[in-house]
């Protein structure tokens, strides 16, 4: 992968190149037009595949992150309001996600074969010793410094969110939950959309743009404060992990930390108190 400062060599393939992205802008903002947007890009990717279009990495690597916000158009099934399914390995909380993270990726996959993609253009590489212990200590930190914090930073934007940490059992739908929702994302945000759109937009571009659409795809219906700020702060942090990304040529880093990061929300769901 291109230095990240890279930009585009033909700017007309990269005008074209944010039309996706201007249409996943627009899915995340506007619930009701998710399907027929994933609909109108799996149709435009299907087209520049068959055309060996050079845009054809922009177009299919919206497609994933187009079926996951359509997925979220859906209302996910709600846990026990008693609490008692926070230690349920069966939790439709963390088996609603996992489902959706097996469809996406089903779908990536089948965009990678379609496109001949490798591994590395998904940035799906063991980097080297340094940023492995990195990752680990990023997902033992995060982790339970999440818990800890969450709810304090979850106020502004969600209300009072309390859940119950004293349930061990808990941990392990947790974890099937985050795991599935931190690689689903990194996946289809740092790697396709990042990765793909950086062969035809450049790679700079690319962090941007899949930052943009990452803060405006986690500002729902769920938020009930401040939603510009939210969605700001997670663009940023999209925006890093896009960096760290291309920095490490790998997901791990990143992959890790969101993983981690993801656990309380778990919790906030199934385990509330």
């Amino acid at each position: 992968m291109r230095r990240l400062g890279a930009l585009p060599t033909d700017w007309r393939d990269f005008g074209r190149s944010l039309v996706p992205l201007v249409l996943l802008a627009l899915a995340a903002a506007v619930v009701p037009l998710r399907l027929p947007i994933l609909l109108g890009l799996a149709a435009g990717t299907a087209v520049a595949i068959a055309r060996d279009a050079p845009v054809r990495w922009a177009w299919a690597a919206a497609v994933p992150v187009a079926l996951s916000l359509a997925w979220g158009a859906w209302p996910a099934p709600p846990a026990a309001a008693d609490g008692s399914d926070c230690a349920n390995l069966g939790s439709p909380v963390a088996a609603w996600r996992m489902a959706e993270a097996f469809v996406v990726l089903a779908a990536l996959g089948a965009l990678a074969i379609a496109l001949r993609a490798t591994r590395t253009s998904l940035l799906l590489r063991w980097p080297g010793r340094r940023v492995v212990r990195w990752s680990i200590a990023g997902f033992l930190v995060a982790g339970p410094v999440a818990l800890v914090v969450g709810p304090i930073l979850a106020r502004p934007f969600f209300g009072d969110v309390g859940y119950d940490v004293t349930m061990v059992g808990a941990i392990v739908p947790a974890l099937l939950f985050a795991v599935a929702n931190g690689s689903m994302e990194e996946l289809i945000y740092r790697g396709a959309l990042m990765g793909w759109s950086a062969k035809v937009m450049g790679v700079g571009p690319a962090v941007v743009g899949q930052a943009v659409v990452f803060g405006l795809a986690h500002s729902g219906s769920d938020v009930i404060g401040y939603g510009v700020p939210l969605s700001l702060a997670l663009g940023i942090g999209g925006l890093l992990a896009g960096v760290v990304a291309i920095r490490t040529r790998s997901l791990l880093l990143p992959m890790a930390i969101h993983i981690g990061l993801d656990i309380p929300i778990y919790y906030a769901f199934a385990c509330p108190t």
